[in-house]
């Protein structure tokens, strides 16, 4: 059996080892060609680590190497196209919110203040493991440059910031969608 073959049954069977060789081998290359499409290294990392994760989850399994390959670059523009299209729809509503809370004749400083103060109360409210891991994140750190800081794996940092986000957006609701427009996160 060649290389592509044993490797190509090895995913199918989610051995491990396999999965640690789909990283080494294509992580880069996915995250750069979706780098091409969302143009933010933090969204292509996500958008490729998920992708992994879906194999693994879903079971999916993969008839031939040349299937297999299809699958990596085509769910990663899908994927990011999917995320354009969401940042597109965001930016509508952010922009009907932002009639709606930012009255007219309202400086609009006093609005970003506004909601400034409100992320930073919900921020103090996070863990504190989580929140120091999402100071760094809106000082624009990277994921491997907050990982060698706290001493903690790179996925570590990833999931306290997806938690940390997921927590922010539910006590925030719709004002979450100005942080996007006063650039409060990198």
């Amino acid at each position: 059996m060649n290389k592509e073959l044993d490797f190509l049954d090895k995913i199918n069977r989610r051995d491990i080892s396999a999965y640690k060789v789909l990283y080494e081998e294509y992580y880069n290359a996915l995250v750069m060609y979706s780098v091409n499409f969302v143009g933010r290294l933090s969204v292509a990392e996500d958008i490729v680590q998920e992708l992994f994760v879906t194999i693994w989850e879903k079971r999916i399994t993969f008839l031939s190497f040349t299937s297999f390959r299809v699958y990596l670059y085509n769910g990663v523009r899908n994927a990011s196209i999917d995320y354009l299209k969401h940042q597109d729809i965001e930016e509508q509503y952010i922009a009907s919110l932002s009639e709606t809370y930012c009255e007219v004749g309202v400086e609009q400083d006093l609005c970003e203040e506004e909601v400034r103060r409100l992320l930073y109360k919900e921020i103090d409210n996070l863990p504190e493991k989580m929140r120091r891991i999402f100071l760094m994140y809106m000082e624009g750190r990277k994921n491997e440059e907050i990982a060698t800081i706290l001493q903690i794996s790179v996925e570590t940092v990833k999931t306290q910031k997806k938690r940390a986000v997921k927590q922010i957006k539910s006590k925030l609701g719709t004002l979450y969608y100005f942080l996007a427009v006063f650039e409060m996160f990198p």
